[in-house]
């Protein structure tokens, strides 16, 4: 038997600007190494937001590297 099992997380990332957090995420390692032999894979962001008043920061994340010019 094949199941595919698909979960959510968070992560609390810090940093100076946008681009520092979002280079932090997309070079963090996610998954052990029991987890990548069952084939585990990144599927998609759901959420950016600020961590204490809740606002959303998707656009300002996905846009990170035009404004801060990285």
């Amino acid at each position: 038997m094949e199941v595919r099992i698909k979960f959510n997380a968070d992560l609390f990332i810090t940093g100076e600007t946008m681009a520092e957090v979002r280079k932090k995420f997309e070079s963090m390692e996610l998954w052990s190494q029991e987890a990548k032999d069952y084939g585990a894979e990144f599927s998609e962001i759901e959420l950016v937001e600020d961590a204490e008043t809740y606002d959303d920061k998707r656009k300002e994340y996905d846009h990170c590297y035009d404004r801060d010019g990285e």
